[in-house]
């Protein structure tokens, strides 16, 4: 008898003792009802991705915006239509060439071919190039020509009061410097004294200044914006004797601005332009290469659209795929062409509403199955590296960085993050203790509460999948 109750007793034990899936499911919904995420919503699945097995899932089916996390989907399908050795060109042509005296008649043309990593510098190797092709002087201008992309400016859903910032510039298949330029304000000599401007790149945007110079001591209170729908800056305000402010602003006509920077860049080398800069549409298919320039190679770019989380790169690669693969550089080209490998992976599209390329807009819409879906299928492909590599990593560089530093999660975590006024989300990777892969997604809407209160339950829930799978 003695025996048996011991028998009894250790069974009974075993009962109350919760399995090990018990405990992940206790300890994930422990960290997800923190208070600062009540009144909103999450939607949550982790998966092991050698066989796509769930181990957890918070309301994986709800439908919620997912911010940037919508980067996954674009880089996802930019490497199946594409080719992780895909790049992207721009070019400088004209009707003819030069002529002994290296005059060349009429206008030169400055063609985007969508890379949104072109910078001041590689228009100056471009200029170099035209000088080297023997180009004295041009009697027409620069036309700098973004028609590539025809249904800017804007993704469908972009709200007018973040368009002055550098989260949402204009989009066109030219641009320089992301469409963005560098504003610092700095304090005159003498209170009263005006301020004086200085905007990098130069020359582009005229600026309506009316901030002053106060006493020293004087607390900072300066505004530096470009409004929404006028192609000038504003800056107004007070600095101390002394004191500076910088910003950025976005610009209106990028193919504009970029051909503006082309046209000042072919003068420093030389070269004399007779014409203005402006945006246009060139003409005829048949011109003279003068120069061009190729940008990374997919796989890199790839790593400069997630990492920082450049909404610029989604929004063109999207349309990209369009060109390239679709019936033109739009928007609804790219979505054609994209749908029908999203679909090939097994994710059921009508859970996806996908309104624009990068997540601005607060009209797209995903669960958390889809994205778990979608990592768990982009491990299996031969481009999945690509794919993990252009992630930030947790403690280590994007938008990671400065996340989860000193934890298990720090260095092993590979995730996109999202952020919008009430919704913060990552998803992405992490690797267990045994050294298994598992994919997991955590989509977060509508809570009361800022965004860090977010973030402090994506990183402690990582952490524990990190620590304890």
């Amino acid at each position: 008898m003695k025996l048996v109750r011991l028998s009894l007793l250790a069974f009974l034990w075993l009962l109350a003792v919760p399995s090990h899936a018990e405990r992940l499911v206790g300890e994930l919904d422990k960290i997800l009802d923190t208070p600062g995420l009540k009144g909103g919503i999450v939607g949550a699945e982790v998966a092991r991705v050698s066989d796509g097995q769930v181990l957890y899932a918070r309301n994986p089916d709800t439908r919620l915006m997912p911010a940037s996390n919508r980067k996954l989907f674009t880089a996802a399908a930019a490497l199946e239509l594409l080719g992780d050795e895909f790049r992207l060109e721009t070019d400088v042509r004209a009707a003819g060439g030069p002529d002994a005296a290296g005059v060349l008649r009429g206008d030169i043309t400055l063609r985007g071919g969508g890379d949104g990593l072109l910078s001041v510098a590689d228009l100056g190797e471009m200029a170099r190039q035209v000088a080297r092709a023997g180009v004295r002087r041009i009697t027409g201008g620069v036309v700098g020509d973004g028609t590539l992309f025809p249904d800017g400016p804007y993704g469908e859903g972009w709200e007018w009061d973040d368009l002055s910032d550098d989260y949402a510039p204009q989009i066109s298949a030219l641009e320089v410097n992301e469409g963005i330029v560098s504003v610092r304000v700095a304090a005159g000599a003498r209170a009263g004294d005006a301020a004086t401007v200085t905007v990098d790149p130069a020359g582009y945007l005229p600026v309506a200044n009316s901030a002053r110079t106060m006493a020293t001591g004087t607390a900072a209170d300066v505004r530096i914006f470009r409004p929404y729908d006028a192609g000038y800056l504003v800056v107004t305000g007070i600095l101390p004797i002394g004191g500076a402010a910088d910003n950025t602003a976005t610009v209106a006509d990028p193919a504009r601005f970029a051909a503006t920077v082309f046209r000042q860049a072919l003068i420093r080398q030389g070269v004399t332009v007779e014409g203005p800069a402006f945006s246009a549409r060139s003409r005829g298919t048949g011109s003279l290469l003068l120069a061009s320039h190729l940008s990374l190679p997919l796989a890199q770019y790839l790593a400069k659209m997630d990492k920082p989380s450049d909404n610029l790169l989604a929004e063109s690669l999207w349309r990209v795929l369009g060109a390239e693969k679709g019936s033109g550089g739009t928007y609804a080209a790219g979505a054609a062409v994209a749908r029908p490998f999203f679909q090939s992976l097994g994710l059921d599209a009508t859970t996806l509403t996908l309104a624009d390329g990068s997540g601005v807009s607060r009209r797209n819409f995903v669960t958390a199955r889809a994205v778990t879906q979608l990592l768990v299928a982009m491990h299996g492909r031969p481009d999945w590296r690509a794919f993990y590599d252009s992630l930030p990593i947790a403690g280590v560089d994007g938008t990671l960085r400065r996340r989860m530093a000193g934890t298990p999660a720090a260095g092993n975590v590979h995730a996109k993050t999202g952020t919008l006024t009430g919704a913060s989300c990552l998803s992405g990777y992490v690797t267990g203790r045994g050294g298994a892969l598992y994919a997991f997604s955590l989509l977060m809407n509508n809570f009361p509460a800022g965004g860090a209160a977010a973030r402090v339950a994506q990183d402690a829930f990582t952490e524990w999948l990190a620590a304890h799978l």
